[in-house]
Protein backbone atom coordinates (compact mmCIF):
# COMPACT_ATOMS: atom_id res chain seq x y z
CA UNK A 1 0.00 0.00 0.00
CA UNK A 2 1.45 3.44 -0.86
CA UNK A 3 2.13 6.32 1.49
CA UNK A 4 -0.76 7.70 0.17
CA UNK A 5 -3.42 5.15 0.73
CA UNK A 6 -1.71 5.22 4.72
CA UNK A 7 -2.66 8.82 5.02
CA UNK A 8 -6.06 7.53 4.69
CA UNK A 9 -5.91 7.14 8.50
CA UNK A 10 -8.60 9.06 11.11
CA UNK A 11 -9.18 6.36 13.55
CA UNK A 12 -7.62 4.34 16.36
CA UNK A 13 -5.52 1.49 15.34
CA UNK A 14 -7.52 -1.84 15.09
CA UNK A 15 -7.68 -3.98 17.81
CA UNK A 16 -9.87 -7.11 17.64
CA UNK A 17 -7.64 -8.01 14.91
CA UNK A 18 -3.71 -8.87 14.80
CA UNK A 19 -1.78 -8.42 11.81
CA UNK A 20 -2.36 -11.70 9.55
CA UNK A 21 0.15 -14.44 10.11
CA UNK A 22 0.10 -15.37 6.46
CA UNK A 23 3.73 -15.00 4.96
CA UNK A 24 3.53 -13.41 2.14
CA UNK A 25 6.34 -12.93 -0.47
CA UNK A 26 6.33 -10.71 -3.74
CA UNK A 27 8.31 -11.01 -6.86
CA UNK A 28 8.78 -9.23 -9.54
CA UNK A 29 10.16 -11.40 -12.72
CA UNK A 30 12.01 -9.21 -15.60
CA UNK A 31 12.22 -10.95 -18.82
CA UNK A 32 13.91 -9.47 -22.11
CA UNK A 33 12.05 -11.09 -25.25
CA UNK A 34 14.04 -12.48 -27.80
CA UNK A 35 11.60 -12.49 -30.24
CA UNK A 36 8.49 -10.58 -30.79
CA UNK A 37 5.69 -11.39 -28.40
CA UNK A 38 1.93 -10.87 -28.96
CA UNK A 39 0.35 -10.50 -25.54
CA UNK A 40 -2.94 -11.86 -25.58
CA UNK A 41 -5.49 -8.64 -24.03
CA UNK A 42 -5.22 -10.11 -20.58
CA UNK A 43 -2.14 -12.48 -20.22
CA UNK A 44 -2.68 -14.04 -16.74
CA UNK A 45 -4.14 -16.75 -18.36
CA UNK A 46 -1.54 -17.72 -20.83
CA UNK A 47 1.33 -16.80 -18.04
CA UNK A 48 -0.08 -19.61 -15.61
CA UNK A 49 -0.72 -22.49 -18.44
CA UNK A 50 2.95 -21.88 -19.79
CA UNK A 51 5.05 -21.78 -16.25
CA UNK A 52 2.57 -24.63 -14.70
CA UNK A 53 3.80 -27.01 -18.08
CA UNK A 54 7.31 -25.96 -17.53
CA UNK A 55 7.31 -26.79 -13.66
CA UNK A 56 5.67 -30.31 -13.85
CA UNK A 57 8.36 -31.10 -16.62
CA UNK A 58 10.98 -29.65 -14.72
CA UNK A 59 9.84 -31.59 -10.98
CA UNK A 60 7.32 -34.77 -12.32
CA UNK A 61 9.58 -37.75 -12.02
CA UNK A 62 7.27 -40.33 -12.76
CA UNK A 63 5.91 -38.59 -16.05
CA UNK A 64 2.15 -39.92 -15.34
CA UNK A 65 -0.51 -37.99 -17.03
CA UNK A 66 -2.21 -37.07 -14.41
CA UNK A 67 -1.73 -36.33 -10.32
CA UNK A 68 -4.65 -38.33 -9.27
CA UNK A 69 -3.13 -41.26 -7.65
CA UNK A 70 0.19 -40.47 -7.49
CA UNK A 71 2.61 -41.72 -4.53
CA UNK A 72 4.37 -38.19 -4.64
CA UNK A 73 1.44 -36.03 -4.96
CA UNK A 74 1.41 -34.33 -1.21
CA UNK A 75 5.48 -33.66 -1.76
CA UNK A 76 5.90 -32.84 -5.35
CA UNK A 77 6.21 -29.04 -5.85
CA UNK A 78 3.99 -28.97 -8.81
CA UNK A 79 1.38 -30.59 -7.11
CA UNK A 80 1.63 -28.36 -4.11
CA UNK A 81 1.72 -24.98 -6.54
CA UNK A 82 -0.85 -26.15 -9.23
CA UNK A 83 -2.97 -29.43 -7.74
CA UNK A 84 -3.13 -27.88 -3.51
CA UNK A 85 -4.16 -31.69 -2.25
CA UNK A 86 -5.43 -31.70 1.01
CA UNK A 87 -2.81 -32.30 3.73
CA UNK A 88 -4.80 -34.33 5.74
CA UNK A 89 -8.43 -35.95 6.18
CA UNK A 90 -9.65 -33.04 8.43
CA UNK A 91 -8.75 -30.51 5.20
CA UNK A 92 -10.10 -32.67 2.86
CA UNK A 93 -13.81 -32.85 5.19
CA UNK A 94 -13.52 -29.42 5.58
CA UNK A 95 -12.82 -27.20 2.01
CA UNK A 96 -14.11 -28.69 -1.11
CA UNK A 97 -11.55 -26.65 -2.67
CA UNK A 98 -8.54 -25.31 -1.80
CA UNK A 99 -6.95 -22.06 -3.09
CA UNK A 100 -3.19 -22.09 -4.77
CA UNK A 101 -0.35 -20.97 -2.80
CA UNK A 102 0.04 -17.78 -5.23
CA UNK A 103 -0.74 -15.30 -7.42
CA UNK A 104 0.63 -13.86 -10.76
CA UNK A 105 0.33 -10.18 -11.99
CA UNK A 106 0.30 -9.85 -15.61
CA UNK A 107 1.23 -6.88 -17.51
CA UNK A 108 -1.59 -4.65 -17.46
CA UNK A 109 -4.57 -5.97 -19.83
CA UNK A 110 -4.63 -4.90 -23.30
CA UNK A 111 -2.89 -6.21 -26.13
CA UNK A 112 0.19 -5.54 -27.00
CA UNK A 113 3.33 -6.96 -28.88
CA UNK A 114 6.62 -6.83 -27.91
CA UNK A 115 9.47 -6.85 -30.07
CA UNK A 116 13.37 -8.67 -29.29
CA UNK A 117 15.34 -6.71 -27.02
CA UNK A 118 12.52 -5.21 -24.77
CA UNK A 119 11.56 -5.88 -21.19
CA UNK A 120 8.72 -7.84 -19.80
CA UNK A 121 8.08 -8.19 -16.21
CA UNK A 122 5.35 -10.86 -14.64
CA UNK A 123 4.59 -9.96 -10.70
CA UNK A 124 4.38 -13.36 -8.71
CA UNK A 125 3.15 -13.32 -4.82
CA UNK A 126 3.60 -16.82 -2.86
CA UNK A 127 1.75 -17.43 0.18
CA UNK A 128 3.15 -19.91 3.20
CA UNK A 129 5.36 -22.33 2.43
CA UNK A 130 5.15 -21.66 -1.02
CA UNK A 131 8.03 -19.17 -0.90
CA UNK A 132 9.56 -22.02 -0.33
CA UNK A 133 9.44 -23.28 -3.85
CA UNK A 134 10.76 -20.18 -5.56
CA UNK A 135 14.28 -21.47 -6.69
CA UNK A 136 11.75 -24.17 -9.10
CA UNK A 137 9.48 -21.24 -9.91
CA UNK A 138 12.47 -20.17 -11.37
CA UNK A 139 13.80 -22.72 -13.15
CA UNK A 140 10.56 -23.21 -14.37
CA UNK A 141 10.74 -19.78 -16.25
CA UNK A 142 13.67 -20.26 -16.95
CA UNK A 143 12.44 -23.37 -19.53
CA UNK A 144 8.95 -21.63 -20.14
CA UNK A 145 11.14 -18.79 -22.18
CA UNK A 146 12.78 -21.66 -24.44
CA UNK A 147 9.14 -22.68 -24.93
CA UNK A 148 7.46 -19.24 -25.94
CA UNK A 149 4.84 -17.26 -24.86
CA UNK A 150 1.39 -15.68 -26.72
CA UNK A 151 -0.29 -17.26 -29.76
CA UNK A 152 3.05 -16.98 -31.78
CA UNK A 153 5.28 -18.41 -28.96
CA UNK A 154 7.47 -15.67 -29.05
CA UNK A 155 10.35 -17.15 -26.73
CA UNK A 156 11.91 -14.56 -23.89
CA UNK A 157 14.91 -14.95 -21.58
CA UNK A 158 14.67 -14.63 -17.66
CA UNK A 159 17.25 -11.76 -17.05
CA UNK A 160 16.65 -10.57 -13.20
CA UNK A 161 14.10 -11.75 -10.11
CA UNK A 162 13.48 -8.96 -7.45
CA UNK A 163 11.88 -9.05 -4.23
CA UNK A 164 10.01 -6.87 -2.23
CA UNK A 165 11.64 -6.05 0.89
CA UNK A 166 8.70 -4.77 3.01
CA UNK A 167 5.15 -5.42 1.82
CA UNK A 168 3.69 -2.81 0.07
CA UNK A 169 6.46 -0.38 0.46
CA UNK A 170 7.13 -1.06 -3.19
CA UNK A 171 11.18 -1.07 -2.45
CA UNK A 172 11.99 -3.78 -4.88
CA UNK A 173 15.68 -5.82 -4.59
CA UNK A 174 17.55 -7.74 -6.65
CA UNK A 175 17.50 -11.59 -5.45
CA UNK A 176 18.50 -13.48 -8.60
CA UNK A 177 20.70 -12.49 -12.18
CA UNK A 178 20.95 -14.38 -14.46
CA UNK A 179 24.75 -13.62 -15.28
CA UNK A 180 25.86 -14.59 -11.84
CA UNK A 181 23.01 -17.71 -11.27
CA UNK A 182 23.07 -17.14 -7.37
CA UNK A 183 19.23 -16.70 -5.63
CA UNK A 184 19.84 -14.42 -2.03
CA UNK A 185 16.04 -14.32 -1.17
CA UNK A 186 15.08 -11.88 1.33
CA UNK A 187 12.59 -12.28 4.46
CA UNK A 188 9.99 -9.45 3.36
CA UNK A 189 9.31 -7.63 6.88
CA UNK A 190 5.20 -7.16 7.19
CA UNK A 191 3.52 -4.05 5.98
CA UNK A 192 3.03 -1.31 7.81
CA UNK A 193 -0.39 -0.46 9.09
CA UNK A 194 -1.75 2.73 10.04
CA UNK A 195 -4.79 3.15 11.95
CA UNK A 196 -7.93 2.09 10.52
CA UNK A 197 -9.62 4.69 8.12
CA UNK A 198 -13.17 5.98 8.65
CA UNK A 199 -13.87 4.91 4.97
CA UNK A 200 -12.03 3.86 2.53
CA UNK A 201 -12.29 4.13 -1.72
CA UNK A 202 -11.21 0.34 -3.31
CA UNK A 203 -9.93 -0.02 -6.94
CA UNK A 204 -10.64 -3.13 -8.73
CA UNK A 205 -7.62 -3.33 -10.72
CA UNK A 206 -8.71 -6.92 -12.77
CA UNK A 207 -11.78 -8.41 -12.92
CA UNK A 208 -13.16 -9.32 -9.80
CA UNK A 209 -15.51 -13.18 -9.73
CA UNK A 210 -17.82 -13.26 -6.45
CA UNK A 211 -20.83 -16.06 -6.30
CA UNK A 212 -23.94 -15.78 -4.01
CA UNK A 213 -26.36 -18.71 -4.44
CA UNK A 214 -24.29 -20.15 -7.42
CA UNK A 215 -24.38 -16.74 -9.24
CA UNK A 216 -21.78 -14.13 -9.94
CA UNK A 217 -22.38 -10.94 -8.76
CA UNK A 218 -23.10 -7.83 -10.95
CA UNK A 219 -22.25 -4.71 -10.33
CA UNK A 220 -25.90 -3.82 -8.83
CA UNK A 221 -25.98 -6.98 -6.31
CA UNK A 222 -22.18 -6.60 -4.71
CA UNK A 223 -22.05 -5.34 -1.21
CA UNK A 224 -19.67 -5.13 1.80
CA UNK A 225 -20.68 -9.03 2.80
CA UNK A 226 -20.16 -10.40 -0.11
CA UNK A 227 -16.60 -8.93 -0.64
CA UNK A 228 -15.26 -8.99 2.63
CA UNK A 229 -16.79 -12.67 3.85
CA UNK A 230 -14.77 -13.87 0.76
CA UNK A 231 -11.87 -12.52 2.02
CA UNK A 232 -12.19 -14.35 4.85
CA UNK A 233 -12.33 -17.35 4.28
CA UNK A 234 -9.74 -17.27 1.60
CA UNK A 235 -7.36 -16.38 4.07
CA UNK A 236 -8.16 -18.95 6.21
CA UNK A 237 -8.01 -21.39 3.80
CA UNK A 238 -4.68 -20.43 2.94
CA UNK A 239 -3.48 -20.33 6.64
CA UNK A 240 -5.24 -23.90 7.09
CA UNK A 241 -3.87 -25.38 4.08
CA UNK A 242 0.34 -23.54 3.62
CA UNK A 243 0.51 -22.64 7.18
CA UNK A 244 -0.66 -24.05 9.30
CA UNK A 245 1.78 -23.65 12.34
CA UNK A 246 -0.12 -19.73 12.47
CA UNK A 247 -2.65 -19.32 15.10
CA UNK A 248 -6.06 -20.04 13.21
CA UNK A 249 -8.37 -17.33 12.33
CA UNK A 250 -10.85 -16.28 14.32
CA UNK A 251 -13.84 -15.52 12.15
CA UNK A 252 -16.05 -14.41 15.13
CA UNK A 253 -15.08 -10.80 15.07
CA UNK A 254 -14.39 -10.59 11.46
CA UNK A 255 -17.94 -11.52 10.60
CA UNK A 256 -19.61 -9.13 13.45
CA UNK A 257 -16.87 -6.13 12.33
CA UNK A 258 -18.48 -7.11 8.51
CA UNK A 259 -22.29 -6.49 9.54
CA UNK A 260 -21.13 -3.10 10.41
CA UNK A 261 -19.53 -1.83 7.07
CA UNK A 262 -21.39 -0.77 4.57
CA UNK A 263 -20.64 -0.16 0.13
CA UNK A 264 -21.28 3.16 -1.03
CA UNK A 265 -20.73 5.27 -4.28
CA UNK A 266 -19.77 2.12 -6.38
CA UNK A 267 -18.78 2.75 -9.92
CA UNK A 268 -19.16 -0.68 -11.65
CA UNK A 269 -19.12 -2.49 -14.40
CA UNK A 270 -18.98 -6.35 -16.11
CA UNK A 271 -16.38 -7.24 -17.96
CA UNK A 272 -16.85 -10.39 -20.18
CA UNK A 273 -13.07 -12.23 -20.99
CA UNK A 274 -12.66 -15.22 -22.51
CA UNK A 275 -9.54 -17.61 -22.53
CA UNK A 276 -9.08 -20.49 -23.78
CA UNK A 277 -8.33 -23.77 -21.33
CA UNK A 278 -5.93 -26.09 -22.86
CA UNK A 279 -7.06 -28.96 -20.39
CA UNK A 280 -10.28 -28.93 -20.93
CA UNK A 281 -10.24 -28.00 -24.77
CA UNK A 282 -12.59 -25.32 -24.67
CA UNK A 283 -12.76 -21.62 -24.22
CA UNK A 284 -14.26 -20.33 -21.34
CA UNK A 285 -16.19 -17.37 -19.86
CA UNK A 286 -13.71 -15.17 -17.33
CA UNK A 287 -15.97 -12.16 -16.70
CA UNK A 288 -16.45 -10.28 -13.48
CA UNK A 289 -16.55 -6.29 -12.36
CA UNK A 290 -14.13 -3.53 -12.53
CA UNK A 291 -14.26 0.19 -11.29
CA UNK A 292 -14.59 1.69 -7.97
CA UNK A 293 -16.81 2.11 -4.29
CA UNK A 294 -16.46 3.17 -0.92
CA UNK A 295 -16.16 0.84 2.15
CA UNK A 296 -17.48 2.77 5.44
CA UNK A 297 -18.52 1.96 8.80
CA UNK A 298 -17.03 1.45 12.29
CA UNK A 299 -16.25 -2.03 11.22
CA UNK A 300 -13.07 -0.62 9.19
CA UNK A 301 -11.35 -1.04 12.65
CA UNK A 302 -11.32 -4.33 13.09
CA UNK A 303 -11.08 -5.56 9.62
CA UNK A 304 -8.47 -3.02 8.17
CA UNK A 305 -5.38 -5.33 8.81
CA UNK A 306 -7.57 -8.21 6.52
CA UNK A 307 -8.47 -5.14 3.93
CA UNK A 308 -4.74 -4.23 3.65
CA UNK A 309 -3.25 -7.38 3.34
CA UNK A 310 -6.14 -8.58 0.41
CA UNK A 311 -4.48 -6.51 -1.80
CA UNK A 312 -2.18 -8.66 -2.51
CA UNK A 313 -3.84 -12.06 -1.34
CA UNK A 314 -6.54 -10.77 -4.50
CA UNK A 315 -10.48 -12.19 -3.79
CA UNK A 316 -13.13 -14.25 -5.53
CA UNK A 317 -12.34 -16.94 -8.64
CA UNK A 318 -9.74 -17.44 -10.30
CA UNK A 319 -6.99 -15.62 -8.68
CA UNK A 320 -4.02 -17.48 -9.34
CA UNK A 321 -4.48 -16.37 -13.22
CA UNK A 322 -4.27 -12.60 -11.23
CA UNK A 323 -8.22 -11.80 -11.62
CA UNK A 324 -9.48 -10.15 -8.39
CA UNK A 325 -6.88 -7.52 -8.11
CA UNK A 326 -7.28 -4.72 -5.80
CA UNK A 327 -5.52 -1.53 -4.30
CA UNK A 328 -6.38 1.12 -1.27
CA UNK A 329 -6.46 4.61 -2.99
CA UNK A 330 -6.74 7.93 -1.27
CA UNK A 331 -9.73 9.70 -1.86
CA UNK A 332 -10.42 13.23 -0.19
CA UNK A 333 -14.03 11.83 0.78
CA UNK A 334 -12.18 9.43 3.16
CA UNK A 335 -11.07 12.34 5.68
CA UNK A 336 -14.62 13.23 6.52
Amino acid sequence: MSAAACSLATEPAPTALAYPALRLERMRVVFQALEPIRLPTYSGSAWRGLLGHSLRRSVCVTRAPTCDGCLLRTHCVYSTLFESPPTSEQTARRYSALPHPFVLEPPPAGQREIPPGESLSLGLTLFGRAGDQLPYLIHALQRAGERGLGREGGRFQLRQVLQEASLGAEDWRSVFAAEQGRLEPLQTAAATLGPAPSAVLIQLQTPVRLKRHGHYLHPQQLDAEALLVTLVIRLERLLARYQPEAEPLDQTPLRKAIGQVRLEHADLRWVDWTRYSSRQGTHMQLGGLLGRFRLRGPGLRTLWPLIVIGQWLHVGKNTSFGLGRYRLVPDQATRD
